[in-house]
């Protein structure tokens, strides 16, 4: 703007008593101010050429008001607020037109008067007091749909727990109940079995394209690791794995899954394939969560209830074979008294069927012994005894039952405890465990007797509730016969219980074993792989005469040993119980752990990062077992020490080929104490 012109407008400006602004509308600054301006405004404006931004708030709304005032011939009003207290302003804008040059605006200001304050604020009220209610109509709408959520839940809740436990379909009915519930598509439920997910339970879509219980592709240990990742990548898995099993494929874009806790492990999930118009609501999710709990909760009722059931059942067995040996053996007393006295008193022909009435006497009364051992009825007749003196002698006796193309070994370990034990009933529980190995290798193998002392610590008494903790004469009679699948396992201790044809067994063979050993206040573990083998571990109590200097304060020394050092221990173990146990003890022990249950998961743990050891079980679901493991782990980390872990004995365990000599090994089970110092020898502690 030329000098004289702006000279001209100034003057003009200071004579007059408004408060009268300029402003150059290309870049937002204010040319000239009245006295008065200055007064409502500060002495900011007695400076020249002041950005509009030093003094107006919302300055892209300001700006947006002179560009209006440019385009119209009569004057428009608005309101500005004022730095720095944001006190608000009434204005009016006009176009001011410049001979030669770029057009300006005139403001005029004013303040702003008491009756539009008033209705500015009761109108800012208004608006607060419209978000307040919008929000509290929200809020109460959000609790009506989860008092409705929660109403719901119990009512399945209720029907949940009303199932029979029982029954072996009760995964199906609570399926049935959750689908006919959130009126699904199809509903699956799916758990932990032998480390891996199965689905055990489904509804409509899924049951009409997924048969027979199948196991997927996706172990639990990786369906945990990926569901604990903020991504997606663990439904897509899991779907996928599913996908992969059924005959049709499922759609589940409309799929709701939710893990299930039982014990506090997560061990499956529940998915819920909902209709399209069923996502709207919020609180499927609440009423899944909830319901999801219900149903872990549901799966360790029945756990819990079927092991009850099955300690009950060998009590009832036992307290019945008990009082019915009673009464055999004062029925059998009588036809072997008589039988033997036909003996002295018959004819040659007649002397014979006596005898065999007297052989058959005396087999039932081996058999009825059987029945007493196991209820722990049978008189015993303890007295400290030298397990391996007493097993050298019975040797020629074991190599007379086993056949001619199984191999034997007897190691006896230096230094053995004495134990309180009944010395004949042991070696009928010697020799029963090797008929049975015998008959486990029709085509031969070999059999291991070993002898061991061993501690069993609180930790594993609270494992096994019969289980005293203590020092114990361990003795294990391993074979590399066929083995036993995880049903027959659970059964092989009860009476009559048999594999074997009828007519080779009676079933009692075990069942004696167990009952014996329980009788002598010990403790007996089988572990057992298909075509790969069985361990039976009897443990008997040390002699309390000859335990004078115990070992009670080992395991603190130990432990606060080993609290000192740090390191990382990958562990890869199928079994869930032993597995958790074990993740426990190690971090009590002051070690990073991180758990696997399959050598396949284990060997992308080695690639993905460093570890201090590996602690692996030698027998492992899936392609890579623990001998292939332990190479592929050689060859990521040379230097990296690996200690196998087995329900066999060390000694079973090489000679069936199945590792090296010379590898580092612990037996199962083992105290923390006995792990740590493995751990500390391998890591140069």
């Amino acid at each position: 703007m030329p000098d004289r012109i702006f000279l001209a407008l100034n003057a003009f400006i200071t004579m007059t008593d408004d408060a009268v602004l300029v402003v150059d509308p290309q870049t937002l600054t204010l040319r000239c101010a009245s006295p008065r301006a200055v007064d409502l405004i500060g002495p900011i404006l007695q400076q020249q050429d002041v950005p509009a931004s030093h003094i107006f708030g919302q300055v892209d709304d300001f700006a947006v008001f002179i560009a209006d005032a440019l385009t119209v011939t009569e004057p428009i009003i608005s309101s500005v607020s004022v730095l720095p207290d944001a006190r608000v302003l009434i204005v009016k804008a006009r176009r001011l037109a410049v001979q030669d040059g770029v057009p300006l605006v005139l403001l005029l200001l004013e303040a702003e008067s008491e009756l539009s304050s008033r209705f500015r604020l009761l109108t800012e009220k208004i608006e607060e007091l419209r978000g307040e209610v919008g929000r509290r109509v929200a809020a109460e709408q959000e609790l009506s749909e989860t008092i409705f959520s929660l109403r719901q839940s119990v009512a399945i809740i209720r029907q949940i727990a009303e199932l029979d436990i029982s029954s072996g379909d009760y995964l199906e009915m609570a399926a049935g109940i959750v689908c006919r519930a959130f009126e699904t598509r199809g509903t699956a439920i799916l758990t932990a079995s032998v480390g891996k997910l199965q689905v055990m339970a489904t509804t409509k879509v899924f049951a009409e394209t997924i048969d027979d219980q199948p196991f997927l592709d996706l172990t639990l240990t990786e369906f945990t690791r990926l569901s604990r990742e903020q991504t997606e990548e663990w439904k897509d898995r899991l779907f996928s794995s599913l996908q992969r099993v059924g005959a049709e494929p499922v759609d589940f874009e409309n799929a709701l899954v939710f893990r299930l806790w039982v014990a506090g492990e997560c061990r499956g999930a529940l998915i819920c394939l909902l209709e399209a118009d069923a996502q709207t609501r919020t609180s499927l999710r609440l009423e899944g969560d909830i319901i999801s709990e219900s149903l872990g909760g549901l799966i360790a009722r029945a756990e819990i209830e079927a092991r009850l059931m099955h300690a009950q059942k060998f009590q009832a067995i036992g307290e019945l074979t008990g009082g019915i040996a009673h009464d055999f053996n004062n029925i059998l007393a009588v036809v072997l008294g008589n039988a033997e006295l036909l003996l002295d008193e018959m004819d040659n022909l007649d002397i014979e069927v006596a005898g065999e009435i007297r052989d058959a006497a005396m087999r039932g009364a081996t058999l009825n012994s059987r029945l007493l051992s196991f209820a722990r009825k049978q008189p015993l007749a303890p007295k400290p005894t030298d397990a391996n003196k007493l097993l050298r002698e019975f040797d020629p006796l074991i190599r007379r039952t086993i056949k001619e193309n199984i191999d034997y070994e007897l190691i006896s370990a230096g230094g053995l405890w004495k134990t309180q034990v009944d010395q004949n009933q042991l070696e009928n529980a010697v020799l029963n465990l090797a008929v049975n190995a015998r008959d486990a290798m029709p085509d031969g193998g070999r059999l291991t007797i070993e002898t061991a002392n061993t501690r069993l610590d609180p930790d594993y008494a609270d494992r096994h509730s019969e289980v005293e903790p203590g020092q114990y004469v361990m003795i294990a009679v391993s074979d590399t016969g066929h083995g036993m699948e995880s049903e027959v396992l659970q059964e092989a201790f009860t009476p009559f219980f048999t594999t074997k044809e009828v007519g080779k067994g009676s079933g009692l063979g075990l069942s004696m074993v167990f009952g014996f050993v329980k009788q002598s206040l010990g403790h007996v573990k089988i572990y057992s792989e298909p075509d790969l083998g069985t361990t039976v571990r009897m443990y008997f109590p040390r002699d309390p005469v000859e335990l004078k200097a115990t070992d009670k304060d080992l395991g603190e020394r130990v432990k606060d040993q080993t609290l000192r050092r740090n390191g990382r221990i990958l562990v890869v173990e199928d079994d869930r119980g032993v597995l958790s146990y074990l993740k426990k003890s190690l971090e009590k022990l002051g070690y990073d752990v991180e758990v696997t249950t399959t050598g396949d998961s284990a060997s992308e743990y080695l690639k993905e990062q460093p570890y201090d050891v590996l602690l692996t079980d030698v027998v492992l679901p899936g392609r890579i077992n623990g001998a292939q493991l332990a190479k592929i782990a050689n060859q990521i980390a040379p230097k990296m020490p690996v200690l196998f872990m087995s329900g066999y004995t060390e000694n079973s365990i090489v000679h069936h080929g199945r590792l090296d000599p010379g590898v580092d090994f612990i037996s199962k089970p083992f105290t923390r104490e006995q792990l740590a110092k493995r751990l500390r020898d391998l890591m140069g502690g």
